[in-house]
């Protein structure tokens, strides 16, 4: 029904082109840009994006243009090829920074990044540009997103952040870099307090403390820890153990 409305009013506004001494436009572009719908619809996404390719490349109109660009980013979105939708996200908002589809756009380019973050123990580059994203777009267009889905987005970041955080330090303290590890578990507490592995977080922390020869965070650590969080069953033993065997 919108699709059909959609073609209806594109015909229209090629028609009120035509009415007046302005030059018909490519008859094709209609065309390849229904046939581009039909591809998407059944799925087949290379041939929706040669189709659209045609329509953007006919030069018809600017707002047929930035159309298909449009729907050419959507269908390597849909295609999961995240690279290439994240090059058509960004080439589009480049050329069309004030489209009334910017922050649908914005959200599809962060959803882009999201899509290709890898594990906790790999790189994160994707991560921070999925997180970059989702803010700026919180911030440019409020009241055009869905803030508790993208406040949802953001925190899937940050608790990815925090978990290869976490990964670095761990290993600094099973390496017995103990300085090192502090630091890093550190940065977790203050940057990401709402990851929901702090408390696993700030037993390594307190670990680390105690085995870097500073006995007294170490207890203020383990007190924080026991008061603060509900521990579950494993970690609330190695809590009592780690203080038995340490004196602390």
């Amino acid at each position: 029904m919108k699709r059909t409305l959609f073609l209806g009013l594109i015909i229209l506004f090629l028609g009120a082109c035509s009415s007046s001494k302005t030059p018909p436009p490519n008859k094709d572009a209609l065309y390849y840009l229904q046939r581009g719908e039909v591809a998407m619809e059944k799925e087949h996404y290379l041939e929706a994006i040669e189709n659209w390719e045609k329509v953007r490349d006919s030069f018809t109109s600017p707002e047929l243009t930035a159309l298909a660009e449009l729907k050419i980013g959507d269908a390597h979105f849909e295609n999961k090829d995240y690279i290439s939708a994240v090059a058509s996200y960004e080439d589009f908002l480049k050329k069309h920074p004030a489209h009334s589809q910017t922050a649908a756009v914005m959200y599809r380019l962060g959803k882009s990044h999201f899509k290709q973050i890898l594990s906790a123990d790999r790189d994160q580059t994707a991560t921070r540009n999925a997180l970059a994203t989702f803010e700026q777009l919180l911030k440019t267009y409020p009241e055009s997103v869905n803030v508790e889905e993208l406040q949802a987005d953001i925190q899937q970041c940050h608790n990815r952040l925090a978990a290869n955080e976490a990964y670095v330090g761990r290993f600094y303290l099973k390496t017995k870099r103990y300085s090192a590890a502090i630091s890093r578990l550190n940065a977790i507490r203050s940057t990401y307090p709402e990851y929901p592995e702090m408390p696993e977080i700030l037993f390594d922390l307190a670990r680390a403390q105690q085995l870097d020869g500073k006995s007294d965070q170490a207890t203020l650590t383990l007190n924080l820890l026991q008061q603060h969080y509900t521990l579950n069953e494993e970690l609330r033993e190695q809590t009592t153990e780690f203080r038995e065997e340490h004196n602390i």
